[in-house]
Order: structure tokens, then sequence, then C-alpha cells
């Protein structure tokens, strides 16, 4: 963990210009990939069109971060910040559903992705350049579970089902450790952590947004009685949705805003629209939580009023209340949704390979080894999930990268007083766990695929580490106006 007792240092003429290269380098890109998309405008097909208008935004969006940024170490921060913002919403750009992963027939929104990572891989690896310390802290502190996650899942794709299609996910899953630990280098205050914060909680917010303006533009996206977008399904939603909701009570405690109040709102209508059951407890379960650890009880009343109210209304005047009348009558809630079967027939396949596992993202090709009524894409439990891929090793890793989270945060819960800012912090990171960690009981939330909610437990370990680092010199903290996170001793 990096020092964060350095002075800032004064921008020279010569910081300046250097300064200025990644802004041209960003100008020069964006220009080459709008002068492909106009010159080829003929040759090419709408999701090529699509990519490269993509490619414009998104290196439109690195000059603007950096441009703004006041000063070098300002521009550094927000760079990777932005990054982080950018993967972790990039699933929801480009939707897509592969339906013959077996087969290799991958659908172009899936290759539209992966040139999103491409995108983000260049612009980091100038980054990298630069500052290529943030390397050293792969392996320490609570992180290196983290990291010890990714060369393990790397380490398997050697007898992976489909040795590829794993190495692809790799791709992501490594963007993720690095551009986290860039992001975890960079956090030297309190403010650059709760920066890093919101940046997930916007980052949320669009993932949300997308599937309610592709709902606008398509009515027939709530056929069948919940919000479903063609990139993700209903269950994610919810999940994203919930999480929504718990980074902004966060990041507003001790100030009631309007986007605090706009980004609550949001969350729930999507999470109670999308329909996903345990979404929707996971987040109320996480919310009281979160109030009652701060023992705030009359919060935690006045959220599950307000959730009845909007549920209530949801049933009344949307497509949702037949939903459930057909789920209840269906009889699905006794095999949780088909899921019991999948878990039963997925049980036997781990223990015919229980220690190393079959390979990282095995457990996509699960479908076409049991016999069940539907087409499962995984095993709907974290915890069978990085069985099936990883074995007993990865199972290891996974509690040990949990375990360490628990014990930070309660560490710091019961080092510093209600009262003080770090409190509804540790509890907010907290309650962000706990819902992550109920759904992942019937959903893959983590285990394999880093999808937006397994990127957030990464983001969550080192988050720990800072908070508790903090804690433990809570004393400082009161008397420097610089309030520090790191674990260096205060100056």
């Amino acid at each position: 963990m990096s020092s964060i007792a350095n002075p800032v240092k004064t921008v020279g003429p010569q910081d300046a210009r250097l300064g200025l290269r990644p802004i041209l380098l960003a100008l020069v890109l964006a220009l080459c990939t709008a002068g492909a998309l106009v010159g080829f405008y003929e040759l090419s097909s709408d999701q090529a069109i699509s990519i490269l208008a993509a490619g414009v935004v998104f290196f439109v969006l690195m000059w603007f971060v950096i441009s703004s940024a006041p000063s070098a170490e300002l521009r550094s921060r927000n760079l990777v910040f932005a990054l982080w913002w950018v993967l972790l919403g990039s699933e929801e750009i480009f939707s897509y559903v592969t339906e013959d992963a077996e087969g290799g027939q991958f659908s172009s929104g899936a290759y539209s992705e992966a040139m999103l990572w491409f995108f983000i891989a260049v612009v980091f690896l100038f980054y990298t350049y630069r500052h290529s310390q943030y390397l050293r802290t792969l392996f320490t502190g609570s992180y290196k579970w983290v990291s010890w996650f990714g060369v393990m899942c790397l380490v398997s794709c050697a007898y992976a089902e489909k040795p590829g299609f794993s190495l692809a996910w790799i791709v992501k899953l490594f963007l993720a450790i690095l551009v986290l630990a860039a992001c975890n280098y960079q956090i030297k205050n309190r403010e650059d952590l709760k920066s890093f914060l919101r940046s997930s909680q916007w980052a949320l917010a669009f993932m949300v947004s997308v599937p309610i303006l592709r709902l606008l533009s398509n009515l027939e996206v709530l056929a069948t009685g919940r919000l479903y977008d063609v990139g993700t399904a209903p269950t994610v939603l919810s999940v994203d949705a919930g999480l929504l909701v718990l980074y902004s009570l966060m990041l507003s405690q001790h100030r009631k805003t309007a986007s605090r109040t706009i980004f609550v709102l949001l969350g729930l209508v999507v999470m109670l629209l999308a329909g996903g059951k345990t979404g929707i407890v996971g987040c109320i379960f996480a919310a009281v939580m979160f109030f009652m650890l701060q023992g705030k009880f009359r919060a935690a009343g006045r959220f599950v009023l307000i959730m009845l109210i909007v549920g209530g209304l949801l049933l009344a005047f949307s497509p949702l209340g037949s939903y459930l009348k057909f789920y209840v009558s269906s009889g699905q809630a006794a095999s949780v949704t088909g899921r019991s079967d999948v878990w039963s027939a997925g049980w036997q396949l781990i223990k015919a390979k229980l220690v190393l596992g079959r390979g990282f993202m095995s457990s996509r090709f699960l479908a076409y080894k049991i016999s069940v009524d539907w087409m499962p894409n995984h095993l709907h439990n974290g915890f069978l999930e990085v069985m099936y891929n990883n074995g007993l090793i990865g199972l290891f890793v996974i509690l040990m990268m949990m375990g360490t989270l628990v014990r930070n945060l309660f560490a710091v819960m019961r080092t510093v007083a209600q009262d003080h800012p770090l409190h509804p912090l540790a509890v907010g990171c907290f309650a962000v766990f706990l819902d992550i960690f109920i759904n992942g009981m019937v959903s893959r939330t983590f285990g394999s695929r880093p999808d937006g909610t397994f990127m957030l437990l990464f983001s969550l370990v080192f988050v720990s580490d800072r908070l508790l680092a903090a804690a433990r010199q809570k004393a400082p903290v009161r008397e420097m106006p610089a309030w520090q996170l790191s674990s260096a001793p205060a100056q």
C-alpha cells in the first residue's frame, strides 16, 4: 500500500508538457477512430459502426477526464477511476445473448464488448508505463487474495474445457485486478476513497438506466411481466439495482441530496420491475442491517415502508403483478425456480474433480453435461461455481477473500464511534458485501465470470484495508486536515 504522506508537487513547465502527451494521444486515437467510422461507413456492418462509435466516445471521455484535472496527481487518479467506471459498465453497452457457446458461435455483441476491453487496455498500458509502482501492491494486504484468484484462474485455463473461451474471459479478469490495484494506489485520502466509491455508484446507475432506455424504445421488454434487458438477466438486473440503492445510502449519510433521492428511487423501481426475488430480499435485508448497525431503527422502518409503497404501486400499475401470480401458481418456488436440480446434478460433477476443478469458466458448458428441464449457463450458486471451476483450492481463496474483508470491516466498526466518518463507510461496505453474498446463494454474483458484482467484491477487499488502516490512526485523523488512509504512521 502506497504512502499518502507525500507532499503535493508543484507542476512545472516540463511536467505540464508531459501531462499534455496523454491528452494529445487520446485526441489522435479518437480522431483516427472517427476517421475509420467515416471512411469505411459503406463497408461497415451495424455492429462495426457501433464499435467505432463507442471507441470515439471512450477516447473523448478519456480526453475530458485528463484535461479537466487541475494537477498531475488528479489526472492519474481520475484516469484510472474512469477506466474502472467503463470496465464496470461495459457489460451494458453491447447487449448480447450467446446461444451456442459449445460450438463457438458467439454473438457479435460478445466481440464488441471485447473491443471495449481492448480500448481500456490501450489506455491503461500508457498509465502503467508512467506509474508501474502499483504493481508492487498486487500481492500485499488483503488484496493478495484477489491477485491469487486471478493467477489460479489463469493456470486452470490449461485444463479448462474450452481454453480459448476461458482465456478470453481471463483478459477481463486481469484487467479488473490490475485497474483496481491502480485505483488502490491512487487513493491518498478520504476524498479519494469516496470518489472511487462514487465512480462505482455512477457505473451502477449507468447499468441500471440502460435497460430503462431500452424499455422506452421497445415496450415488449415487459412482455413477460419483468424488466428483461437483452444483455442482463432480470436476476442480475435486480442485484445491480439493489447495489445502487446501497451505494447511494452509504455515500449520502450526512446530507440528503437530490442525487441520493433519484438514485435510491431509480434503484428501487428497477429492482422491483426486474422481479429478482433474491435481489429484492438481499437489498432489503442489507439496507435494514445498514441502518441498524448504526442504531438508526426509525430509518430502517422508513426504508421498509418506502419499499412497500413503491412495490404496491408497481404491482397495481405494471405487469409485475401478473408475473408474480404466474410464478406462485407455477410451483417453481419449491425447486427455487429449477435451481435445486442444477445444484444436485452439478455436485456430482464437482465431486469427480474436487481438488482442482474443471478449469476457469468451464461451468459455462454445464448444460451439455447434465439433464435438466432447462439450459443453465452456470450453477446458480457462487460457492458451487468456484468449486466446479477451480475446486477446493478456488473455494479456499474465495473464503479467504471474503473472510479478510468482513474481518476488516467489523474491526473498523469496533474501533471507531458511530459518529465517526469511517463508521458509515464500513457499515455501507458490509451491506454491499452482504447483498452480494445473499444473491450468491442462488446466482453467479461471484466465483467465476468477472461480472459487475464480482468486480465490486474485488474492490471492497482493498477498500476494507484502507478503512482499517485509517481506523487504527483515528486520533491523528481527528487532528489533521489532510485525512489519511495509509497504513503508514502519521508524520
